[in-house]
């Protein structure tokens, strides 16, 4: 583990993160690790969030059984994802391990938009399999595993948690996703 660098502080509040988008729990108070999301169009972040694990279960929860399937197995064979953990076994350095698509492997400095995810607990990063960065193509393959009423539950969960831009700014067939 370590601190958790500036690229995954938020922008909203000019450091880190302090509460779970959905239960509003200070994250610097609960005894579990979140997920911090965010989606960048160029170096522009237009999106972000964090979400402490038990929201993120009930939100995953609730997708279809077709879905959590479909991008199961499209992890579990994907030969550049396995590999990762073996890559970057030893390293803290969170731009390492975001150097490039966790799904097909594409160079950063090559990815114009992209989503980048981490793992914290507390003001600390966890390594292994995050931080994690994914490139729109990637992002829209996954997408395209989702079935209906994963997508419906998904812009549901967009629109509930955030107001005007950047839910109205995304096309709903562009969403971010939690990778």
């Amino acid at each position: 583990m370590s601190e958790i660098p500036e690229i995954f502080y938020s922008l909203e509040h000019d450091g880190p993160f302090e509460s779970c988008l959905t239960c509003d729990r200070r994250l610097d108070e609960i005894d579990e690790p979140y997920i911090i999301n965010k989606v960048f169009q160029g170096s522009e972040c237009v999106f972000e969030f964090a979400i402490c694990k038990t929201c993120r279960e009930d939100t995953v929860e609730s997708f279809s059984e077709e879905s959590k399937t479909r991008l199961r197995k499209m992890a579990e064979e994907n030969p550049i994802l396995k590999k990762r953990s073996e890559r970057f076994t030893d390293s803290e350095d969170h731009k390492e391990w975001t150097s490039e698509c966790a799904h097909c492997a594409t160079p950063a400095s090559e990815i114009k938009n992209f989503t980048t995810e981490c793992l914290s607990f507390g003001n600390n990063m966890i390594y292994d399999p995050y931080p994690i960065l994914v490139c729109d193509s990637c992002i829209e393959e996954s997408q395209k595993l989702l079935s209906k009423a994963t997508q419906d539950q998904w812009n549901k969960f967009i629109l509930d948690n955030f107001e005007g831009p950047p839910a109205d700014a995304i096309k709903p067939d562009n969403l971010p996703v939690l990778v």
